[in-house]
């Protein structure tokens, strides 16, 4: 079984056509046949079926279809690992979600750049979604996320976490309350991040948990948006803890939730990329800097 096989069956699989797919990968159809057939006999089983519009997956190439493409991923890692380390001069791209340098200090990051002269460090900020697409699609080797990351080909771990608060400003009702319970934002107009961040689900499912669905009057995709609606009292926000020392605080409050709902940032990386030197070299330094 070899990556030009794996590859031309995926395209086959996604087509429903061996003509199709042969225009695809700019071969003929006669050879992308070739290469079905030569899987199917290493694998003595059947992929497709011919049918009048064009083929049809059996259920042992469903089983491989998800199989091949982590396969494929993870030896084009081993080739990216390979060719890095021969080069001496290593690559270390990171992803970054929105808000995390909040927690993660860059100095962190400006420290390891410092000390790790022979890796070239990249870091650039995405939303959440964005970090773990191009964590899969091994665009980046590095990521921070908001939120447990489960995926079998994926190593995450917490690195820090901070408490949810709900901006709330002078002259409104719940303006001298030391601490608020979900129950209490049932009416009250909320300013959220939007849908991209992880923040916006974890307060949306808080509150279906408590039998109500929240208002929610505006969607932002930056912290600041919502301070400023929150001081322009559009509404109240709920925002990770850090903000109180991020903005000054004259007229608002940052009163903490009894919930204690948590904003958790996990560093995460391709389980097959751990063994390039400059994934080990950098979760290492983090785990000391902790």
């Amino acid at each position: 079984m070899n990556e030009k096989d794996l590859k031309s069956f995926l395209v086959v699989y996604q087509e429903n056509s061996i003509n199709q797919a042969a225009k695809k990968l700019f071969i003929t159809p006669q050879g992308l046949s070739k290469n079905i057939k030569s899987l199917e006999q290493e694998l003595d089983t059947v992929l497709f079926e011919r049918t009048k519009s064009g083929v049809r997956a059996t259920e042992s190439a469903h089983i491989l279809n998800e199989k091949a493409q982590r396969l494929i991923m993870e030896y084009d890692d081993i080739k990216r690992i390979v060719r890095h380390n021969g080069r001496g001069q290593k690559t270390l791209r990171i992803g970054c979600a929105s808000g995390i340098l909040n927690l993660l200090p860059f100095s962190v990051l400006k420290e390891f750049m410092e000390t790790h002269e022979d890796i070239q460090v990249e870091w650039s900020e995405y939303e959440n979604e964005v970090v773990r697409d191009k964590l899969m699609k091994s665009e980046i080797e590095y990521g921070f996320v908001v939120g447990p990351w489960e995926e079998l080909a994926v190593t995450a771990e917490k690195r820090y976490e901070t408490n949810l608060t709900l901006l709330v400003y002078e002259g409104h009702s719940l303006y001298q309350e030391q601490r608020i319970c979900i129950e209490q934002l049932e009416h009250e107009k909320l300013i959220l991040l939007n849908e991209r961040f992880h923040i916006f689900h974890d307060l949306v499912n808080a509150c279906k948990a408590r039998g109500f669905s929240p208002r929610i009057i505006a969607k932002t995709a930056d912290v600041s948006s919502q301070y400023k609606l929150c001081q322009e009292g559009v509404g109240l926000a709920v925002v990770p803890e850090f903000v109180k020392d991020a903005f000054q605080m004259k007229h608002l409050r940052a009163i903490p939730f009894e919930e204690h709902i948590k904003w958790e940032v996990y560093s995460c990386y391709k389980t097959s990329m751990g063994i390039y030197s400059a994934v080990k070299q950098f979760n290492e330094y983090l785990s000391g800097s902790n």
